[in-house]
């Protein structure tokens, strides 16, 4: 009756266990990802669409602004025959892209074979010729930072040829894009104060002659691909020269004009340069560069949710997706309030994989032994017992949910692509690391549950010792059951040594990341786990018994 009554009473604990560790899957949070479901709770009914932000545009007359945000998301036609009306009734914005009355006034002035088509800004500038129209108009200009950046002219540049070269047709189409810039009010407040002193002080100051080159560097990357209203769209999103630059090398790192246009509509719906370039980085991450465009179909609440988390989208493990069809119902209950509160979420899950993992843990192994062997389950070894237990389910639990997070690789010290002018070109130069860093995660993972697995050995140990001790009998037979149980003792060596082994396979084959300290480390965590327990405890123990025989 005894057997049946603790067989049913495991069955109930493993059941429990098993339930609490599938709604724990479900919770939708992560040590190295956030999930989908998350992302888009986080747009709210407030927040502006890609569809919207385009409409916005097109009624402020950027028609190509609005025609570029749309296609990012393959939408365009939504769009297009809007725009090819506006073209038609306003033919003199089909070169510019939009309407702006300055640029209109300086392309009626030029002498264009393309009159009548969408006109990059860069390669408009390129001649010598149209380049004199836009100094000849903006020199009637009556704004005297517009003239103070003409004045620019004559600087001895060093990142690009001087303008008074026979190569500095880049650097002159930089300055007069810029003074236009100035001229039509497109720079922010904050921009405009940083830009005005760079300009003040270029001439004299070593450092800021530097910042300023590389800011006009920025600007022939984004010419020489865009539009005249697609360039006034982007710049007025940036604060500094600085940030502007910075954005300008993650937009020349990227593959194809898809990927930049892509790039372009984040900024433009979320206004966040610098949180983009944090979260795309200089790397080809493609990962990275689809989960951008999962949250930016979603919305500006959605982008900017994963933009500040810096986090690549949650991607199903082997396991996660057999218990999906239940997990996702979960994720789509609790995804508004893990969006909310992401570190409570994942604190929440953590407790709850833990507990599941106590009771799965206790369940099982009480099947095969329907007697105590601690005096009570509160007694505090059988609560380190059981704690040990839950964390090392608890650990399996998230390797098989989220196997990413002990195989993550974090490089800090990678110096980003700078910009270079060559040959009538803005290429992406790369430049050699000077230093890498290496953190690994996997390894501090391995090492900390190879130590778990070796303090469970040791209360597992005490515990043996223990019920011994509680044994009524002579102390002859102790030692007898003492004898009985060496070879048990020696387990934290046995487990450390085949710990070792299984990582040493792991790693060759390639499965995990970790380095070779963590295989080592098992070895030494069983040396040090059995040394304890045979010389101090059993060793005390066996003395004591010793004593009482020989009187």
């Amino acid at each position: 009756m005894r057997i049946l009554k603790n067989f049913i009473f495991c069955l109930a604990r493993l059941a429990l266990g098993a339930g609490l560790l599938l709604f724990a899957a479900g919770i939708p949070a992560y040590f190295t990802a956030v999930d989908k479901y998350c992302v888009t709770a986080a747009n709210s009914s407030s927040d502006i669409s890609v569809s919207k932000l385009a409409q916005i545009y097109l009624d402020a007359a950027k028609v190509s602004s609005a025609v570029m945000v749309s296609s990012s998301i393959g939408d365009s036609q939504s769009i297009e025959p809007q725009a090819k009306e506006l073209y038609s009734k306003h033919p003199q914005w089909i070169a510019g892209g939009g309407d702006d009355p300055f640029f209109e006034a300086f392309y009626s002035s030029v002498d264009d074979g393309n009159a009548g088509a969408p006109q990059r800004v860069y390669p408009l500038l390129s001649t010598e010729a149209n380049r004199s129209k836009l100094v000849e108009f903006l020199s009637q200009s009556n704004q005297a930072l517009v003239g103070r950046v003409l004045a620019l002219r004559d600087l001895n540049s060093v990142l690009l040829p001087p303008v008074y070269s026979s190569a500095g047709a880049p650097l002159d189409a930089a300055i007069l894009i810029n003074a236009l810039l100035v001229q039509t009010g497109d720079f922010n407040q904050k921009f405009l104060r940083a830009f005005s002193d760079l300009v003040d002080n270029a001439k004299t100051d070593q450092t800021k002659k530097e910042i300023l080159e590389k800011h006009f560097l920025a600007t022939l990357v984004f010419a020489r691909g865009l539009d005249w209203t697609q360039l006034r769209s982007v710049f007025e999103h940036f604060d500094s020269p600085t940030s502007l630059y910075d954005f300008s090398r993650l937009y020349s790192s990227l593959k194809n004009m898809e990927e930049r246009r892509l790039l372009l509509s984040g900024l433009l719906l979320t206004r966040a340069p610098d949180l983009c370039v944090k979260y795309l980085g200089y790397s080809s991450d493609d990962r990275k560069k689809s989960d951008f465009s999962y949250a930016l179909l979603n919305g500006s609440g959605s982008l900017e949710y994963l933009l500040k988390l810096d986090k690549p989208i949650y991607k199903d493990s082997p396991v996660a997706r057999h218990i999906a069809p239940v997990a996702n119902v979960i994720k789509s209950k609790l995804g508004g309030i893990c969006a909310a509160y992401p570190n409570a979420a994942l604190t929440m899950k953590v407790l709850v994989s833990i507990l599941g993992g106590y009771f799965l843990a206790r369940g099982f192994l009480r099947i095969f032994s329907p007697y105590r062997d601690t005096p009570a389950w509160y007694s505090p070894l059988a609560l380190a017992r059981g704690l040990l237990e839950a964390l090392v389910v608890a650990v399996t639990f998230f390797v098989l949910v989220e196997p990413e997070a002990f195989m993550v690789k974090i490089d800090t010290g990678e110096a980003p692509p700078e910009l270079r002018f060559a040959f009538e070109k803005i290429v992406n130069n790369i430049q050699e690391d000077t230093m890498k860093l290496d953190t690994d995660t996997a390894t501090l993972a391995a090492v900390g549950l190879f130590l778990v697995l070796q303090f469970l050995v040791y209360l597992f140990c005490l515990i043996r010792i223990a019920s011994i001790k509680r044994v009524k009998t002579s102390p002859q037979l102790k030692l007898k059951l003492l004898e009985n149980e060496e070879n048990l003792f020696d387990l934290g060596l046995y487990i450390g040594l085949a710990g070792t082994v299984v990582s040493l396979v792991l790693l060759t084959v390639g499965i995990v990341t970790a380095s070779l300290m963590a295989a080592y480390t098992s070895t030494l965590f069983g040396i040090l786990v059995t040394a304890l327990v045979k010389i101090v405890h059993l060793r005390r123990f066996k003395r004591k018994l010793l004593v009482e025989i020989g009187q």
